[in-house]
C-alpha cells in the first residue's frame, strides 16, 4: 500500500468545484447583458481598471465557468435580468432604484418571492437590521443618482446569525433606455480561523489578505474596501463579488464539515425504497463530485469513524454514501425469513441506481466486511474495489468472544448458543448503553489496560458516538440482532471473486478478530492485499485514520485496472 494520504489543505479540485457552484447561477446572467454605458460606468471612462495577473489555474476555472454560464444563458433564450428565474433554494432579489426609498421589486427567486409577499418592504423582507436598512436605502439612492462604481460591493447584516446580503449594481436595458438596478444575494457566513487559513492558502493569498472580508462580513457591514479588489485580482477572481461569494461558500462548507466531524451535526440524509419496497436511509459525506464510495458500517458504532473524516474526505475528492442496513437508523427492519446479505445487495443496487453510481469503491468496517464481500461478489463488474477495515467476518465459536467485554460478549455468546435470548438481552443492553454512555460501544472492543483504550479516552468522540447510539437504538436494535445472527452462521471462505481489487487493513493487536483468523479467511484470495499495522487494534479506523484514507486512495487509483 503506497502512502498517498494528503489532506491538510483544500485541494484544487475542491476549490474548482466551488467556483463552478458559485458562478453558474441564473441570478448572475446580467454579466452577459450588454448595453450602452450607464452613469457609473461613464464616470470611469468606460474602462475596466488594469488588474494584475491572478492565479492561472483558478483564473482558468473562473473563465470556464463564465463560458458555461453564457451557454446556459443562450440556451435559456438570453433572458433579461428582470425575467430570469431560479427554482432552487437560494434567496436573491433584483431591486429597481426608482423614486422610492426602499426599492421596487423587479425580480426574485422563488424562495425570496414567497418571503416578500405581505411584508412591509424589501428591507423588512430581507430581515435587515436597522443600520443595514439605512445602508440599503442609501445605496439605492446613490445608484439612482449615478454616484457609484460598477465594482461597488455592499454587504448588509441581517437579524439572523450567519446570514449576510451581498449587493451590487446591475445594468438594465429597457424600452425607455438604460437603467440600473441592485442585485441582493443572501450569503451564509460563519467565520472560522482554521477555514480562513485554508481558503487563503488555496487562493495563493495570506490569511491577512482576507482581513477586509472578515471586517465587513463579521462586523456591521458596509462597502467592501479596495484592498479586497486587489486580493481578488491576485486570486484570479473576476472581482470582489466573486471572491466574497466563493470565500463565504468555502468557509461555510468547511465549517459545516468540521461540525459534522465533531458530531455537532449529522451528515445530510435521504431515504428511498428498494426493489422489495423496503424503506432505506442513507447519509451523504465527502464531496459532491469525485470517486464514489459506499460505506458499509459495522455493528456497534455506525458511521462515527467515517464521520470524523468528513473534511479529509471532501479534500481528497471522495463522494461517500453510507446506507443504514435494515434495522439501523431510519431503514426498516428486515422482514422475517429474508436473507440479510440479499437485502443489503438490493439496498446497494437501489442506491447505485438512485445516485447513478458508476463503479464505486466499497469501504467496509468490522462486521460490515462480510456484507461488503457479498456485495462485491454479486456486483463484481459494477464495483471498483473493496477496502475492509478491521474486518470481523464470522463468529463460529465462543472462543472467539474472548476479546469482547460486557454486553457485547453476552450478545455474541447468545448468538452462538441461545438465539432466543437475544431480544431480551437487547433490551438490557439498550438500557446499559444509556446508563454507561456511548463510549461503551468502543470499550467493548478493547482490552483493559491496552494502549488503544488509553488512546480512546483521549479522543473527543462523545457527540459522534451519541449520534451513532441513537441510530443503533432507533429500531430497537433490530439491525444489530440481524447482523449478529448472520455472523453466527459465518462462511467457510469470504465470498470475494478472484481478480477483485481488495485491501484488508487490520490491527495487529485486534483481540476480537485475531490476525491469524483474518489470514485464514483471506487464504486463496489472489486479489486481496492484507495490510497490518502492528501498533493498531480493533479501533484502527479511529487511531490510524490516515491508513484508511491511504487504502481508499490506493484502491481508487487502481480502479481502472481492476476486474
Amino acid at each position: 500500500m503506497t502512502l498517498l494520504y494528503r489532506a491538510q489543505v483544500m485541494s484544487q479540485e475542491q476549490v474548482a468545484a466551488a467556483i463552478y457552484e458559485t458562478m453558474i447561477r441564473p441570478e448572475q446572467f446580467d454579466r452577459f447583458f450588454s448595453g450602452p454605458p450607464a452613469a457609473g460606468q461613464a464616470a470611469e471612462g468606460g474602462q475596466m481598471p488594469q488588474r494584475p495577473r491572478g492565479a492561472p489555474v483558478l483564473r482558468a476555472h473562473f473563465a470556464r465557468a463564465a463560458e458555461i454560464q453564457e451557454q446556459q444563458w443562450e440556451q435559456a433564450g438570453r433572458p433579461h435580468p428582470s425575467s430570469c428565474c431560479s427554482m432552487g433554494s437560494r434567496f436573491w432579489l433584483l431591486a429597481g432604484t426608482g423614486t422610492g426609498t426602499g426599492g421596487r421589486l423587479l425580480n426574485a427567486s422563488q424562495r425570496a418571492a414567497g418571503q416578500i409577499e405581505g411584508r412591509g418592504g424589501l428591507a423588512a423582507a430581507m430581515g435587515l437590521t436597522r443600520a443595514a436598512a439605512g445602508r440599503w436605502h442609501t445605496f439605492l439612492k446613490q445608484v439612482r443618482q449615478g454616484a457609484f462604481s460598477w465594482q461597488d460591493v455592499l454587504v448588509l447584516r441581517t437579524r439572523r446569525p450567519g446570514e449576510r446580503f451581498l449587493c451590487r449594481p446591475v445594468r438594465l436595458d429597457t424600452a425607455g433606455g438604460t437603467a440600473v438596478a441592485v442585485m441582493a444575494e443572501l450569503l451564509e457566513w460563519e467565520w472560522n480561523g482554521e477555514a480562513a487559513g485554508q481558503v487563503a492558502a488555496a487562493f495563493g493569498l495570506r490569511k491577512a489578505d482576507l482581513k477586509p472580508l472578515k471586517a465587513v462580513l463579521s462586523g456591521p457591514g458596509g462597502r467592501v474596501a479596495g484592498g479586497l479588489q486587489q486580493a481578488a485580482a491576485r486570486a484570479g477572481a473576476p472581482g470582489a463579488a466573486e471572491l466574497i461569494r466563493l470565500t463565504a461558500f468555502l468557509m461555510t462548507e468547511h465549517t459545516r464539515d468540521l461540525k459534522i466531524a465533531r458530531g455537532e451535526l449529522l451528515p445530510p440524509a435521504e431515504e428511498f425504497q428498494d426493489t422489495s419496497g423496503q424503506r432505506c436511509q442513507y447519509f451523504r459525506l465527502g464531496s459532491e463530485t469525485g470517486q464514489p464510495v459506499v460505506f458499509v458500517h459495522g455493528l456497534l458504532d455506525g458511521i462515527a469513524p467515517l464521520q470524523r473524516l468528513q473534511p479529509q474526505l471532501r479534500m481528497l475528492g471522495f463522494r461517500v454514501y453510507a446506507p443504514m442496513r435494515a434495522g439501523y437508523g431510519g431503514s426498516a427492519p428486515l422482514p422475517r425469513g429474508q436473507d440479510p446479505a440479499d437485502a443489503f445487495v438490493r439496498q446497494l443496487e437501489g442506491l447505485m441506481h438512485r445516485e447513478n453510481l458508476q463503479r464505486p469503491v466499497l469501504l467496509s468496517h468490522r462486521g460490515g466486511a462480510l456484507y461488503g464481500c457479498r456485495a462485491a461478489n454479486r456486483l463484481h463488474q459494477r464495483i471498483a474495489g473493496l477496502v475492509a477495515v478491521a474486518p470481523n467476518c464470522s463468529i463460529t465459536s465462543t472462543r472467539q468472544f474472548s476479546g469482547l467485554r460486557g454486553y457485547a460478549w453476552l450478545a455474541a455468546a447468545c448468538a452462538a448458543r441461545a438465539n432466543w435470548l437475544l431480544p431480551v438481552l437487547m433490551k438490557g443492553w439498550s438500557a446499559a448503553l444509556r446508563w454507561y454512555g456511548p463510549k461503551a460501544l468502543l470499550r467493548f472492543q478493547t482490552a483493559r489496560g491496552s494502549r488503544e483504550r488509553a488512546l480512546l479516552q483521549k479522543m473527543a468522540l462523545l457527540p459522534l458516538l451519541q449520534q451513532s447510539q441513537a441510530l443503533f437504538l432507533q429500531q430497537g436494535g433490530a439491525g444489530f440482532l440481524t447482523d449478529v445472527q448472520m455472523m453466527r452462521r459465518g462462511v467457510p471462505k469470504l465470498p470475494l471473486p478472484r481478480g477483485t481489487r481488495a485491501v484488508f487493513l487490520h490491527g495487529g493487536e485486534d483481540h476480537v478478530a485475531p490476525l491469524r483468523d483474518v489470514r485464514d479467511a483471506l487464504n486463496g484470495l489472489g486479489g486481496a492485499q492484507l495490510c497490518v499495522s502492528q501498533e493498531a487494534g480493533a479501533l484502527v479506523f479511529y487511531t490510524f485514520p490516515e491508513l484508511v484514507l491511504t487504502a481508499l486512495q490506493d484502491c481508487a487509483a487502481a480502479a481502472p485496472d481492476a476486474c
